[in-house]
């Protein structure tokens, strides 16, 4: 009788498998919401609303994203925590409920799988830095610490600053600009600093409701060889592109076709048309989706194109995407990180920008919860960073906001970036811009704010290699694959196992 019992048990549950659960569902008088082990020493759910003797052993089909566990926010898969296998929990907020998973995204374990992060501004021998430095050594590094403390790490593209302005124009991704190969700038304002990156693929969907686009390396030369399209989800609204300028290499004088290079655009499915040369689209309107499409043969290469573009009436892109970064024009008032106060999304950055007024302005964070750093106090992972004109006020995260009711004299960009794992709550700044005669003193901007205190272990001291970067008249040029060794007593590389 037992043995003919246990196998109706298996074939009970083999012909559960693949069966939804039921939530909430009712058994023996109490009603449940996500999986229990409630008369059992595992997991398990109902397959009807009031439990009926159908039930299955809970899988990573039940798993809650995001989940909260130990503080921190999970949107894939755990890692660690003393368990042999990647894990997720039951429960919005872990009690105790979990069950094996094999997310396809990233496993993280935030404690070990993360990188180290920089921490601006940070001070070394008793100067403040904002931004990557060359100070004592042949390679920009950062400090990991506030005050310098032997812990540090060599910049990185993780250190990238966007947008950046270079020569003149303002770039918001990696470029390969005037040298082969990526690079980004880690200032603000291009000042000799960068580091190479991954540049962005040609073809790209657009997820902005307003900006600018352009061509590789405009206004230098496209490259040969190209297929790239850039599509323009309407989204219900309309798109408008309107093109600044146009140059390509110009086509056949028979029949006045574009042989060559040329820029197609689609609306919807429908061609709009072909143009090469100097003669551009001019500006497209359409309540479907638009596509660029630019191809280019193996010779002749000019400047290409430069365009504006808005989308109006659109639903937001993608669950839950409000807007995010701009230009705000009112004397006060407030912004809110995309899902905030529930959670913001992975694979954010966006920036917000207050112009210079005749007498400042005051920004204060009344809210702030982001991804909380490594084991030490950098910022990589989420984070807000600051910057008073051009120069870097700081970088923030976790429970740790920018510094109340502070005060800006000069431009103020407020940039938000999120990594591709790990989410919190968010945060809600608010600013003021002031009439003149409520302008705090100068004793109270951000330049004069109070350095954290020095370490009280003397610093050897360091005699700083000559100077490695390129000359302010010419480009960028990378770095060679060796440097030189750094001097004395200065920042090491790190080993990693």
């Amino acid at each position: 009788m037992a043995r003919l019992f246990f196998f109706a048990v298996l074939a009970l549950v083999a012909s559960a498998k693949g069966q939804d659960c039921v939530f909430p569902f009712t058994y023996g008088g109490s009603t449940y919401y996500s999986c229990t082990s409630a008369s059992s020493t595992g997991v398990w759910c109902s397959l009807d609303a009031v439990y009926n003797g159908n039930w299955r052993w809970c899988d990573e089909r039940e798993c809650t994203f995001p989940f909260i566990y130990n503080g921190q926010t999970f949107t894939t898969c755990a890692a660690g925590s003393g368990l042999a296998s990647n894990w997720c929990s039951l429960d919005a907020v872990y009690d105790g409920n979990y069950v094996s998973c094999s997310d396809s995204h990233v496993i993280v374990d935030p404690l070990d799988d993360k990188p180290e992060a920089c921490h601006f501004p940070f001070e070394y021998q008793g100067n403040t830095y904002s931004t990557c430095t060359l100070e004592a050594s042949s390679d920009l590094w950062c400090s990991l610490d506030a005050v310098y403390d032997g812990n540090y790490k060599y910049c990185g593209e993780d250190e990238c600053v966007f947008p950046f302005i270079y020569n003149g124009e303002e770039q918001t991704q990696c470029v390969d600009i005037e040298i082969n190969g990526g690079w980004c700038s880690l200032d603000h304002i291009y000042q000799d600093n960068y580091v190479s990156c991954a540049v962005k693929p040609c073809s790209e969907t657009i997820t902005k409701d307003h900006g600018t686009l352009h061509s590789p390396n405009y206004p230098n030369s496209y490259n040969n060889g190209m297929d790239c399209t850039w599509i323009f989800p309407a989204r219900g609204g309309t798109v408008y592109l309107e093109f600044q300028d146009f140059a390509l290499e110009v086509g056949a004088s028979t029949f006045g076709m574009c042989e060559f290079d040329y820029v197609e655009i689609f609306a919807g499915e429908t061609s709009l048309g072909t143009w090469c040369g100097n003669y551009g689209p001019g500006n497209i309107t359409s309540d479907q989706d638009v596509t660029i499409r630019m191809v280019t043969d193996s010779s002749v290469a000019v400047r290409g194109w430069y365009l504006k573009f808005r989308v109006e009436g659109a639903t937001p892109f993608g669950p839950g995407l409000e807007e995010c970064g701009g230009l705000l024009h009112e004397q006060m008032g407030h912004r809110l990180s995309p899902g905030f106060p529930v959670a913001y999304h992975n694979d954010i950055d966006c920036t917000w920008t207050l112009n210079a007024t005749q007498s400042g302005v005051t920004l204060e964070f009344p809210d702030f919860d982001l991804e909380k750093p490594g084991e030490y106090q950098g910022c990589t992972y989420d984070f807000v960073e600051i910057y008073s004109g051009h120069n870097r006020v700081g970088r923030f995260c976790g429970n740790s906001p920018p510094p109340a009711n502070t005060y800006y004299a000069d431009r103020v960009s407020i940039r938000f970036k999120t990594d591709q794992h790990t989410v919190a709550s968010g945060f809600r700044f608010t600013w003021a811009k002031l009439a003149p005669a409520t302008t705090p003193e100068p004793a109270t901007t951000p330049e004069n704010m109070t350095k954290p205190d020095p370490v009280t272990t003397p610093e050897p001291e360091i005699t700083p290699d000559p100077a490695t970067t390129p000359d302010p008249a010419t480009t960028p040029d990378p770095k060679p694959a060796t440097t030189p060794e750094p001097a004395t007593n200065a920042p090491v590389a790190h080993t990693h196992s």
